[in-house]
This record gives structure tokens, sequence and C-alpha cells, in this order.
């Protein structure tokens, strides 16, 4: 595996490659005590917890239907940072509060 890639410039792990085989998998997404790990192709970038300014729960909304509109509303992991802001779209709201929670330092 390629060591994994910081998407804040300035902030790094410093071994990221090790404190990716501790983080537990959250839907499509890594979670380790330090950082949340994004698939990106057949490599992972992060972003460490320590240039997370705030993080909070939003909402995507997903129309389908030609004839009559559906309309779902979605759960959206939504990063503040000091490179900027992150939008990451999640399936399940459970996930999305074990994220924040892990974030925050609550879990």
């Amino acid at each position: 595996m390629a060591e994994p890639k910081s998407m804040i410039a300035g902030a790094s792990l410093d071994a990221p490659a090790e404190d990716f085989k501790s983080a537990a998998r959250v839907e499509q997404y890594r979670l380790s005590a330090k950082a949340l790990y994004i698939p990106a192709g057949f490599r992972w970038n992060y972003i460490p917890f320590t240039a997370i300014e705030t993080a909070e729960e939003s909402h995507r909304s997903i129309t389908a239907g030609k004839c009559v509109a559906v309309t779902e509303k979605r759960p959206t992991l939504l990063l503040k940072t000091t490179a900027g802001e992150f939008s990451f779209p999640m399936e399940k709201s459970e996930s999305l509060r074990k994220m924040l929670a892990a974030i925050k330092g609550e879990g």
C-alpha cells in the first residue's frame, strides 16, 4: 500500500501508514484516533483531526424519477479545515454520528 497523503498542507501525521492500520471502517471511509481517511483511487488521503476547525452534520437531497420526482435526504459530513471546506456523503445517520463523535473526541 502507498503511504497515505495528507489533504491539508502543513498538517500531517508522523506515521500515517501505521495509523491507517488501526483505522476502523465507517462506510467507504476509515477512521482512526488521529485522522479521517478518504479513498482516492488505489491510495488513501487523510485529514488529521488537528487540522479540523469544525465538524458539522449536513444533508444533501437526492432527486430521482422523471414523471414523479422523489426526493430523499441523505446525511453528509461537513468539515471546515485550515485549507477550506470538505463535504463527505454518507449513507446512514448512525455512521455520521459515529464520525462526528470521533472527530470531536467523544468516542
